[in-house]
């Protein structure tokens, strides 16, 4: 349902503080995702090459997927990047198509809302029973935690969204 004509990069929509948090974003998804290809590197070469593979780079590759699929929740959310299909709204008005779009956005806050709301209480209850990884022990609370903020920050983004449009 994305305009490509009205599609603006992410930094045309906030300010300085804004720009340089998605700067961060930027930059810890890249680290993860070569954290991620590191672990998976040292995981192949270790299991064919020495027949020893990386301990717990199952775990680890999991929490990572997770991390970097939130952290670039905003992102996407904030440049309008989001996988659409238009096969309704490219033959309607074009007024019909932004009145669409705008509730689109909407729409998509309020689930991000429940789902930020809901993964703060997963990681409540992770982090009371003291739940981790079975092999590295790596605490789950914190990481539902993070992605509980992301998903916040993605509400946020698509309301910028909406209110710029």
């Amino acid at each position: 349902m994305s305009d490509p004509n009205h599609a603006r990069p992410a930094a045309a929509a906030t300010g300085r503080t804004g720009r340089a948090f998605l700067g961060g974003l930027r930059i810890i998804a890249g680290l993860l995702i070569l954290i991620m290809m590191a672990v998976t590197f040292v995981d192949v070469i270790g299991r064919y090459v020495f027949s020893s593979p990386l301990p717990g780079a199952f775990e680890l590759t999991e929490v990572l997927l997770g991390l970097v699929i939130f952290a670039g929740l905003p992102l996407v959310t904030l440049r309008e990047e989001h996988v659409t299909v238009d096969l309704v709204t490219s033959r309607v008005p074009h007024f019909i198509r932004q009145w669409l779009l705008k509730f689109a956005h909407v729409v998509t806050a309020a689930v991000l809302i429940v789902l930020a709301w809901r993964l703060g209480i997963i990681a409540r209850d992770l982090s009371a029973y003291g739940d981790a990884t079975v092999f590295l022990r790596l605490p789950l609370g914190p990481v539902a935690g993070i992605m509980a903020a992301l998903c916040a920050c993605g509400a946020v983004a698509s309301l910028v969204v909406f209110l710029r449009r």
